[in-house]
């Protein structure tokens, strides 16, 4: 008796290929393709199947493409999540100065690798999959999470700052200063009142969308710079961080201090530190230069300052001392004369005579901390009611007026240690009066023939 013959199996034998063809096609039992191919020895396989025999030829073809042009991606490459990525790539980075590295680990734990959303957790995923969706995705969610954080911390901030009279009396529509002295008149209006607490929803929070933008920004550049390594380490064929304008940093418009804005924080100052003031606003020196400085780097009878160090102040690591920002940082800085003169009262009165003594420091003699120059100038700058003014804005100050001067670009930028002219014309703009000038010059030249009194008209 005949045996009778079996059902055929769904699994087919892999497809032949045609003369010229490339890679191999093969109908799985599900009915599903797969498509394979060798290459120097090794089984390269598609990373799914494929609906149709058709889509799974056009996957090959893909392949020989991008073999064929240099743009192939090996398949097994990638695999490596974006938080170990991201971690190898920051400690092979001895290049960056340590304060900027602390920087970026702080972004990356904070904005990057975490979770910021349900939908949304970079560090878990692998390099490969990133796509510029999910970049985009990712930036709207740690956008929006910087925005609400800032808005909270500033919150949080005037809650601290604002006394609850003042806050009352802005509620109430009653004039008051927004710092300073609140005035015995108002004090007692806020008594007979019930000493009421205003919500802190009624102080007025700027819901700018600028608010965090600076967060958002570093964030950003920090991703975008290590998927540049991942693309040249082969684990990506193009960087998904394709968003313009998203890694632009907007710095805040900076209104410099005038030279008797200067003085009058110098005096509010304690005695050995007021010369900490007229130096960072007259010298344009950047704030771990000027607390680097030592008796050493001072030459009275030359009007100068030798910039060599600079104070890197890391959080959670003790104060040290490394090298300046750029080759151009390490330079020679020449101070009016009148700087000088305080520079010397200060160096008789409150500096030991030893060369390695620092000009600014502790009670102890050691490195001045962030914090006790953050306390004195945040209470001096109360006084003058410019709370905007930090450190950082005496540097500006510098430059605007040497600007003022007439000092050219170059030579600003010599002054303040930097490597790019575009550094410094950052500062150009604030002394930049050359239109003002003008308008006063047609004033003065044309006011007589442009104004003249309005002709009568005639009744008809």
């Amino acid at each position: 008796m005949a045996a009778t013959p079996s059902a055929p199996s769904r699994r087919t034998a892999p497809t032949r290929r045609p003369p010229g063809s490339w890679g191999t096609t093969q109908q799985l039992p599900s009915g599903h393709w797969r498509a394979f191919y060798r290459y120097d020895g090794r089984r390269i396989t598609a990373p799914r199947t494929f609906e149709s025999k058709a889509a799974a030829q056009a996957w090959l073809a893909g392949e020989h493409a991008d073999r064929s042009r240099g743009t192939w991606r090996d398949p097994q490459t990638g695999r490596v999540t974006l938080a170990d990525y991201a971690r190898t790539w920051l400690d092979s980075r001895p290049d960056l100065a340590p304060r900027t590295a602390s920087n970026y680990r702080t972004l990356l734990a904070r904005w990057i690798l975490p979770q910021i959303s349900p939908r949304v957790e970079l560090g878990a995923m692998h390099v490969a999959d990133l796509s510029p969706a999910v970049v985009r995705a990712w930036y709207a969610a740690m956008f929006e999470a910087s925005r609400t954080n800032a808005e909270r911390v500033r919150a949080s901030d005037l809650a601290r700052r604002v006394h609850p009279a003042r806050a009352w009396a802005r509620q109430e529509g009653i004039e008051a200063a927004p710092t300073g002295r609140l005035s015995p008149a108002l004090l007692e209006a806020w008594e007979r009142a019930g000493r009421p607490v205003v919500a802190l929803e009624a102080l007025p929070i700027d819901p700018s969308h600028a608010v965090g933008r600076s967060s958002a920004a570093h964030a950003y550049s920090v991703l975008r710079a290590i998927l540049n390594t991942a693309v040249q380490d082969g684990l990506l064929v193009t960087n998904p961080c394709q968003l313009a304008g998203a890694g632009v940093q907007r710095p805040r418009e900076r209104r410099p201090a005038s030279p008797a804005e200067v003085a009058q924080l110098a005096a509010l100052m304690p005695a050995d530190f007021a010369a900490a003031v007229t130096l960072a606003a007259w010298s344009s020196l950047r704030y771990g230069e000027l607390f680097a400085l030592a008796r050493r780097n001072v030459d009275l009878e030359a009007q100068t300052l030798r910039v060599e160090r600079a104070l890197i102040a890391v959080p959670g690591q003790p104060i040290q001392y490394g090298p300046t920002k750029t080759r151009k940082s390490r330079r020679t800085v020449h101070l009016p004369a009148f700087v000088v003169a305080i520079l010397a009262a200060h160096l008789e009165a409150h500096v030991p005579a030893d060369p390695d003594a620092l000009l600014f420091r502790m009670p102890d003699g050691a490195p001045i901390t962030t914090a006790r120059t953050s306390a004195l100038m945040r209470r001096a700058r109360k006084v003058i009611d410019r709370p905007d003014l930090t450190w950082h804005d005496l540097r500006h100050t510098g430059a605007t007026l040497a600007y003022k001067t007439g000092a050219s670009v170059p030579e600003v930028q010599a002054r303040l240690g930097h490597t790019t002219m575009r550094a410094a014309l950052i500062y150009a703009h604030a002394a930049d009066d050359s239109d003002r000038v003008l308008a006063d010059r047609l004033d003065a030249m044309f006011a007589d023939q442009a104004v003249s009194p309005r002709p009568r008209l005639r009744a008809v």
